[in-house]
Protein backbone atom coordinates (compact mmCIF):
# COMPACT_ATOMS: atom_id res chain seq x y z
CA UNK A 1 0.00 0.00 0.00
CA UNK A 2 2.82 2.36 0.90
CA UNK A 3 4.39 1.65 -2.48
CA UNK A 4 1.21 2.65 -4.30
CA UNK A 5 0.94 5.82 -2.23
CA UNK A 6 4.53 6.73 -3.08
CA UNK A 7 3.92 6.17 -6.79
CA UNK A 8 0.72 8.24 -6.62
CA UNK A 9 2.58 11.00 -4.77
CA UNK A 10 5.37 11.09 -7.38
CA UNK A 11 2.85 11.02 -10.25
CA UNK A 12 0.97 13.92 -8.66
CA UNK A 13 4.10 16.05 -8.45
CA UNK A 14 5.01 15.22 -12.04
CA UNK A 15 1.53 16.35 -13.10
CA UNK A 16 1.91 19.57 -11.09
CA UNK A 17 5.28 20.24 -12.74
CA UNK A 18 3.83 19.68 -16.21
CA UNK A 19 0.89 21.98 -15.49
CA UNK A 20 3.30 24.64 -14.24
CA UNK A 21 5.25 24.49 -17.50
CA UNK A 22 2.02 24.77 -19.51
CA UNK A 23 0.80 27.75 -17.48
CA UNK A 24 4.14 29.55 -17.80
CA UNK A 25 4.05 28.96 -21.55
CA UNK A 26 0.54 30.40 -21.79
CA UNK A 27 1.53 33.45 -19.73
CA UNK A 28 4.51 34.06 -22.00
CA UNK A 29 2.37 33.79 -25.13
CA UNK A 30 -0.19 36.20 -23.68
CA UNK A 31 2.65 38.60 -22.97
CA UNK A 32 3.82 38.41 -26.58
CA UNK A 33 0.28 38.97 -27.85
CA UNK A 34 -0.06 42.01 -25.60
CA UNK A 35 3.32 43.21 -26.82
CA UNK A 36 2.24 43.08 -30.45
CA UNK A 37 -1.30 44.37 -30.03
CA UNK A 38 -1.03 46.93 -27.24
CA UNK A 39 -0.59 49.42 -25.66
CA UNK A 40 -0.32 50.86 -29.19
CA UNK A 41 -1.57 49.09 -32.29
CA UNK A 42 0.93 50.54 -34.75
CA UNK A 43 4.56 51.02 -33.69
CA UNK A 44 5.60 49.60 -30.33
CA UNK A 45 8.75 51.44 -29.31
CA UNK A 46 10.89 49.06 -27.27
CA UNK A 47 13.52 49.59 -24.61
CA UNK A 48 15.64 47.04 -26.46
CA UNK A 49 17.45 48.00 -29.64
CA UNK A 50 20.03 50.50 -30.84
CA UNK A 51 19.93 53.88 -29.15
CA UNK A 52 18.29 56.71 -31.08
CA UNK A 53 20.94 58.98 -32.60
CA UNK A 54 23.62 56.29 -32.84
CA UNK A 55 25.10 55.10 -36.15
CA UNK A 56 23.49 51.98 -37.60
CA UNK A 57 25.91 49.02 -37.82
CA UNK A 58 27.57 48.74 -41.21
CA UNK A 59 26.85 45.80 -43.50
CA UNK A 60 27.51 44.68 -47.05
CA UNK A 61 25.31 41.87 -48.30
CA UNK A 62 23.71 40.51 -51.46
CA UNK A 63 20.22 41.64 -52.43
CA UNK A 64 18.56 38.35 -53.36
CA UNK A 65 16.26 39.95 -55.94
CA UNK A 66 18.82 41.96 -57.92
CA UNK A 67 21.78 39.72 -56.99
CA UNK A 68 23.83 42.88 -56.42
CA UNK A 69 25.80 44.07 -53.40
CA UNK A 70 24.05 46.47 -51.08
CA UNK A 71 25.67 48.26 -48.15
CA UNK A 72 24.66 50.71 -45.46
CA UNK A 73 26.70 53.44 -47.17
CA UNK A 74 24.51 53.02 -50.27
CA UNK A 75 21.50 54.15 -48.23
CA UNK A 76 22.88 57.48 -47.05
CA UNK A 77 21.29 60.58 -48.53
CA UNK A 78 17.73 59.33 -48.00
CA UNK A 79 15.74 58.17 -45.00
CA UNK A 80 15.76 54.39 -44.68
CA UNK A 81 13.53 51.76 -43.12
CA UNK A 82 15.05 48.39 -42.21
CA UNK A 83 12.57 45.62 -41.43
CA UNK A 84 13.56 42.33 -39.78
CA UNK A 85 11.22 39.37 -40.26
CA UNK A 86 11.08 35.61 -40.01
CA UNK A 87 9.01 33.55 -42.48
CA UNK A 88 7.70 31.46 -39.56
CA UNK A 89 6.42 34.57 -37.74
CA UNK A 90 2.66 35.10 -38.17
CA UNK A 91 2.74 38.87 -37.41
CA UNK A 92 5.50 39.19 -40.04
CA UNK A 93 3.25 37.55 -42.64
CA UNK A 94 0.43 39.92 -41.70
CA UNK A 95 2.81 42.87 -42.18
CA UNK A 96 3.73 41.98 -45.79
CA UNK A 97 0.75 43.70 -47.53
CA UNK A 98 1.40 46.84 -45.47
CA UNK A 99 5.07 46.69 -46.43
CA UNK A 100 4.15 46.56 -50.12
CA UNK A 101 1.85 49.56 -49.74
CA UNK A 102 4.54 51.44 -47.83
CA UNK A 103 7.10 50.67 -50.54
CA UNK A 104 4.82 51.87 -53.34
CA UNK A 105 3.95 55.13 -51.60
CA UNK A 106 7.59 55.90 -50.80
CA UNK A 107 9.26 54.68 -53.99
CA UNK A 108 12.21 56.93 -54.81
CA UNK A 109 11.95 58.78 -51.49
CA UNK A 110 12.81 56.18 -48.86
CA UNK A 111 15.20 53.23 -48.90
CA UNK A 112 13.40 50.08 -47.72
CA UNK A 113 15.30 46.89 -46.91
CA UNK A 114 13.94 43.58 -45.68
CA UNK A 115 16.13 41.26 -43.60
CA UNK A 116 14.82 37.69 -43.54
CA UNK A 117 16.01 35.40 -40.76
CA UNK A 118 16.11 32.34 -43.02
CA UNK A 119 18.14 30.75 -45.80
CA UNK A 120 18.20 32.44 -49.24
CA UNK A 121 15.73 30.00 -50.80
CA UNK A 122 13.14 30.51 -48.05
CA UNK A 123 13.72 34.26 -48.24
CA UNK A 124 13.11 34.23 -52.00
CA UNK A 125 9.93 32.22 -51.47
CA UNK A 126 8.79 34.89 -49.04
CA UNK A 127 9.46 37.59 -51.64
CA UNK A 128 7.67 35.60 -54.36
CA UNK A 129 4.64 34.75 -52.23
CA UNK A 130 4.06 38.37 -51.23
CA UNK A 131 5.34 39.94 -54.49
CA UNK A 132 7.93 42.01 -52.65
CA UNK A 133 9.85 44.54 -54.71
CA UNK A 134 12.27 45.98 -52.15
CA UNK A 135 15.79 44.57 -51.59
CA UNK A 136 15.75 41.46 -49.42
CA UNK A 137 18.75 40.15 -47.50
CA UNK A 138 19.06 36.66 -46.06
CA UNK A 139 20.27 36.53 -42.44
CA UNK A 140 20.02 32.81 -41.57
CA UNK A 141 22.56 32.87 -38.75
CA UNK A 142 21.13 36.06 -37.28
CA UNK A 143 24.44 37.96 -37.49
CA UNK A 144 22.88 41.19 -38.78
CA UNK A 145 19.91 40.81 -36.44
CA UNK A 146 22.33 40.48 -33.52
CA UNK A 147 24.30 43.55 -34.61
CA UNK A 148 21.04 45.50 -34.72
CA UNK A 149 19.94 44.05 -31.35
CA UNK A 150 16.78 42.51 -32.81
CA UNK A 151 15.13 40.24 -30.22
CA UNK A 152 11.66 39.85 -31.73
CA UNK A 153 10.07 40.14 -35.16
CA UNK A 154 8.69 42.03 -36.98
CA UNK A 155 11.20 44.62 -35.77
CA UNK A 156 12.04 47.76 -37.72
CA UNK A 157 14.39 50.73 -37.67
CA UNK A 158 13.94 54.15 -39.19
CA UNK A 159 17.28 55.74 -40.16
CA UNK A 160 17.89 59.35 -41.12
CA UNK A 161 19.80 60.52 -44.20
CA UNK A 162 23.12 60.14 -42.37
CA UNK A 163 22.45 56.53 -41.34
CA UNK A 164 21.67 57.37 -37.70
CA UNK A 165 18.89 55.60 -35.80
CA UNK A 166 15.77 57.78 -35.85
CA UNK A 167 13.18 55.39 -34.35
CA UNK A 168 12.87 51.69 -33.59
CA UNK A 169 10.28 49.17 -32.53
CA UNK A 170 7.85 46.43 -33.51
CA UNK A 171 5.94 47.56 -36.59
CA UNK A 172 2.48 46.00 -36.78
CA UNK A 173 0.98 47.73 -39.83
CA UNK A 174 1.27 50.54 -42.38
CA UNK A 175 0.90 53.24 -39.72
CA UNK A 176 3.68 51.59 -37.75
CA UNK A 177 6.00 51.68 -40.75
CA UNK A 178 5.14 55.32 -41.45
CA UNK A 179 5.78 56.21 -37.80
CA UNK A 180 9.41 55.15 -38.22
CA UNK A 181 9.95 58.28 -40.34
CA UNK A 182 8.07 60.63 -38.03
CA UNK A 183 9.26 62.46 -34.95
CA UNK A 184 8.68 60.49 -31.77
CA UNK A 185 6.26 62.00 -29.22
CA UNK A 186 7.99 63.58 -26.23
CA UNK A 187 6.28 61.18 -23.83
CA UNK A 188 6.30 58.09 -26.03
CA UNK A 189 5.81 54.97 -23.89
CA UNK A 190 8.27 52.10 -24.27
CA UNK A 191 7.57 48.40 -23.87
CA UNK A 192 10.05 45.82 -22.65
CA UNK A 193 10.45 42.59 -24.57
CA UNK A 194 10.01 39.34 -22.62
CA UNK A 195 13.41 38.10 -21.45
CA UNK A 196 12.80 34.70 -23.02
CA UNK A 197 12.25 36.20 -26.48
CA UNK A 198 15.38 35.88 -28.61
CA UNK A 199 16.08 36.14 -32.30
CA UNK A 200 15.54 32.80 -34.03
CA UNK A 201 16.03 31.64 -37.58
CA UNK A 202 13.29 29.92 -39.52
CA UNK A 203 12.91 26.38 -38.22
CA UNK A 204 11.48 25.12 -41.52
CA UNK A 205 14.84 25.13 -43.27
Amino acid sequence: MSGLLLISYIALWILVALLTVVVLGLVRQLGLIHLRLGPEEHLLTTREGLEVGTPAPVFREIDLLSEKDIALDDLKGRPSVLVFVSPSCAPCTALMPHLNTFQRSNDGKVNILLFSQSEPQASLELAKTHQLKMPIISDPEGAISKAYQVRATPFAYGLDEAGLVHRRGIANDLQGLEALLEEAPNSEPMVELPKEETTKTDSSK
